[in-house]
Parts: structure tokens; C-alpha cells; sequence
């Protein structure tokens, strides 16, 4: 995605942009053979509280770590997933479950897939209780 998007006023964004993990994916069988390498971006959306907005302690804020925790976590499985959808679906639940996100823009791409291009992947924007 390479630029933050725009939080509305009254919300900030915490942005992880473009870690890049090695994980199983694709419908190919020469990509269940070995890993290939992701980028992930995430936009995760937070409501501003005004009584911790200013406060320079970690347990008042949304933690980027904890997400790339899970992430790096979930790339050291050797689970396979096909596409770059579920991919994206789970780093969503991995930004959601830290109970002050709001929103997430999760963009997932392969990144040697295609020669001529830096990546071929997806971008979704999930809320939290609106599945």
C-alpha cells in the first residue's frame, strides 16, 4: 500500500507496513513445496480515548508487537493456505483481537509470484462485529 491511510478525527491508525514473512501459500503444487514470501500491511483503526491518548505507557495503547507476534507465529507453521484471502482474514482476527481495534486494512501480497510486478495479493477492511 505504501502510504498510512487517513484515520477519521477522532481515531488514530497503528500501521505494521510491509513485514515480509516466509509462509506455505498458493494453489500450485510447486508452492506446497516451499515457502514463498509475503508483505503484509496492516491499518489498524483505534478511537481516540482522551484520558490515555497522551500517555506514554504500552498497556494504554494498541500494540503493534503483539500482532507481529502472532504474525511471525503463524508464518513458522508449516500450515499451508492456498490463497492470500485467508492469509489476510487471519491477520485481521491476529488486529482484532485486541478489543480496542475498531477497524483493520489488511494488504497481503506475494512478492516473487510475478517477475514484472512487486507483488500480487489482496486488500480487505473488516470491523470488528460486522461478521
Amino acid at each position: 500500500m505504501g502510504a498510512s491511510l487517513m484515520p477519521p478525527p477522532g481515531q488514530r491508525c497503528i500501521v505494521v507496513d510491509d513485514l515480509r514473512l516466509d509462509v506455505f501459500i498458493g494453489v500450485h503444487e510447486h508452492e506446497k513445496q516451499a515457502r514463498q514470501q509475503v508483505s503484509i500491511t496492516l491499518h489498524m483503526f483505534v478511537r481516540d480515548d482522551l484520558a490515555t491518548a497522551r500517555s506514554d505507557s504500552l498497556v494504554d495503547h494498541v500494540s503493534y508487537a503483539d500482532v507481529i507476534a502472532r504474525l511471525r507465529e503463524r508464518a513458522a507453521s508449516p500450515r499451508h493456505v492456498q490463497l492470500v484471502e485467508t492469509l489476510a482474514e487471519e491477520a485481521a482476527d491476529f488486529a482484532l483481537t485486541d478489543a480496542r481495534v475498531d477497524s483493520v486494512v489488511v494488504d497481503v501480497r506475494k512478492t516473487e509470484i510475478v517477475p514484472e510486478a512487486s507483488g500480487v495479493g489482496v486488500v480487505i477492511h473488516r470491523q470488528r462485529g460486522a461478521r
